[in-house]
């Protein structure tokens, strides 16, 4: 079973202030951590939705050619996440994929083992509609994987919250939720806050 990736770099990073994808952390940036785990990962192909008028210039070259990775601009990324979200959603379609993880740009610390978890979880639940990352309190964050019998309801979804409405609807009792005991694994970057407490991380790593 095929199972893709959907990797939403597309946000506008207002609370930055500047394109936050393009951070430098260490020798690469942040937007290009966790694509390089999504690709070293099992996923088949990793969409990677960004802005219609992106350079691209934070992703590397190597992973902007690499085989498993497609770069999808979407013209209209600035109505919300949910339209970036279903751009990845008809590509992975399109694709004939069995699910797909969807994966936030702005998640540096995700690693390949959470990814193949939620892989090996579906191929061995493939009834169910969704795995989910559950943080150290319970509460369900990306990356999240969706079955292909969801794609046509996350076609109809509007505004940032509703893929995660979906779940908690009518399908909860219908998926896997994976614990996260360590929340750091779940840590995204909105602030300059946030990226002072990444580059602390990388100095004492």
């Amino acid at each position: 079973m095929a199972v893709v990736g959907i990797y939403l770099a597309a946000g506008q990073s207002r609370r930055m202030g500047e394109n936050k994808l393009a951070l430098q952390v260490g020798k690469m940036t942040l937007g290009s951590l966790a694509l390089d785990t999504a690709i070293d990962s099992a996923l088949d192909q990793i969409f990677v939705v960004t802005n219609a008028d992106d350079e691209l210039y934070w992703i590397p070259s190597r992973m902007r050619t690499h085989k498993k990775c497609t770069i999808l601009p979407c013209p209209n990324s600035n109505e919300g996440q949910s339209v970036s979200l279903q751009c990845g959603i008809k590509h992975a379609m399109e694709h004939g994929a069995s699910a797909a993880i969807v994966l936030l740009a702005d998640q540096p610390f995700i690693t390949k083992l959470m990814i193949n978890e939620m892989i090996n979880c579906f191929n061995q639940n493939p009834n169910s509609q969704y795995v989910a990352t559950a943080s150290y309190d319970g509460l369900m964050k990306p990356p999240i994987l969706f079955s292909s019998s969801l794609f046509p309801a996350l076609l109809n979804i509007r505004g940032d919250k509703g893929a995660r409405e979906i779940i908690r609807g009518r399908v909860y009792n219908q998926g896997k939720r994976l614990p996260c005991e360590d929340h750091r694994l779940l840590f995204d970057v909105d602030t300059p806050e946030d990226y002072n407490s990444l580059l602390s991380h990388f100095k004492e790593a």
